[in-house]
């Protein structure tokens, strides 16, 4: 199994790759060998090209295995057989992503192509799965949705808000994530902090000059990547975790959220629905002035914010890895075994 991705920086790949090994590992009908090289990291486009076309397929004809699994949605020209991809999501062919002109062409047109050629694909949610059909128009046997998890750490996590308090963003800080709305619906709300954790783009200047535009640059901090100590001390004393993304393939800080016991404001979309369920609060993307009502809405408490609270970590118990193991073994053995 690919876990390259675990490597360097990890962000929601890294996470995906790392916690599934664990999972895995923890069964006795499989056996986990992972394609990784400690030598460099794949976060830069050159290294992640080299890791897709090159490196990742000597692994995997050296380790000589049964099947296969790349995990971060792509795949060299000629992959081995048989083999799953797991793909996340189509930020890329839905313009969610926009980066420069190779990127595109990697991620987007050429990788377009190559998905074709696995022998199953595993997502995470049902929405991103109805994408995966509709823009590369495959057959529906040919995709499953095996889900993403929670780490059962964070079901342990113990809850105590900062003074004052500070609503919580993690992810990358790119346009698509959306976080001047953050910002906007900050600038609504007087003596709250907004800290953000997870690795920077050139968006960021962009936040940061929205933030002092509003008058809050000294209330935002972006922290950039964190370890995961930190992470969870952030989660815990957090007022709320925020999530104004505008496209999303899951949404794993918010289910994170949900199994710590932190409130949730999010975007109102699909994927968020499925993942969330009634567990959250949402908002219009975009709507700087509704998630600021949300946020209200959650440091005033009462009953409504308490069940959602409680409901939220029942939620989320059952949204673990070793439930998606289970689901991923059986792809496993429907690409390998006769039928």
């Amino acid at each position: 199994m690919e876990t390259q991705f675990a490597r360097g920086t990890p962000t929601g790949l890294g996470v995906y790759a790392k916690a599934l090994t664990h999972a895995l590992a923890g069964r006795s009908d499989v056996e986990v060998v992972e394609l990784h090289d400690p030598r460099f990291d794949v976060w830069r486009f050159d290294r992640r090209v080299y890791w897709d076309q090159i490196r990742a397929p000597q692994l995997a004809a050296a380790a000589q295995v049964q099947v296969v699994h790349f995990t971060g949605g792509t795949l060299p020209l000629r992959p081995p057989h048989p083999c799953v991809l797991t793909v996340h999501d189509m930020a890329w062919l839905r313009g969610a992503v926009q980066g420069r002109s190779y990127s595109r062409m990697y991620f987007g047109a050429l990788q377009r192509r190559l998905v074709r050629h696995a022998d199953a694909i595993a997502t995470d949610t049902a929405v991103v799965r109805d994408e995966i059909l509709s823009l590369l128009q495959l057959p529906q046997t040919q995709v499953s949705v095996c889900g993403c998890g929670v780490d059962g750490a964070w079901f342990g996590l113990v809850r105590r808000v900062a003074e004052p308090p500070y609503l919580l963003y993690v992810g990358t800080v790119e346009e698509r994530k959306d976080l001047i709305t953050a910002v906007r619906a900050l600038a609504q709300l007087p003596d709250v902090r907004l800290v953000s954790a997870g690795p920077q783009t050139g968006y960021a200047a962009r936040v940061r000059a929205a933030a002092e535009s509003a008058g809050v640059g000294e209330r935002v901090t972006l922290q950039g990547f964190v370890d995961e100590a930190t992470l969870r001390a952030l989660y815990s004393s957090a007022i709320a975790l925020i999530f104004p993304s505008r496209y999303e393939g899951f949404g794993l800080p918010a289910l994170q959220a949900l199994a710590a016991g932190l409130p949730v404001v999010a975007s109102d979309l699909p994927v968020l629905r499925e993942v969330l369920g009634d567990w959250a609060l949402f908002a219009p993307p975009g709507d700087a002035r509704a998630f600021a009502q949300c946020v209200r809405s959650i440091m005033e408490g009462g009953p409504r914010i308490e069940k959602q609270t409680m409901g939220g970590r029942v939620h989320a118990e059952r949204m673990q890895w070793p439930e998606v193991a289970d689901r991923l073994v059986q792809l496993y053995r429907s690409v390998t075994e006769p039928s």
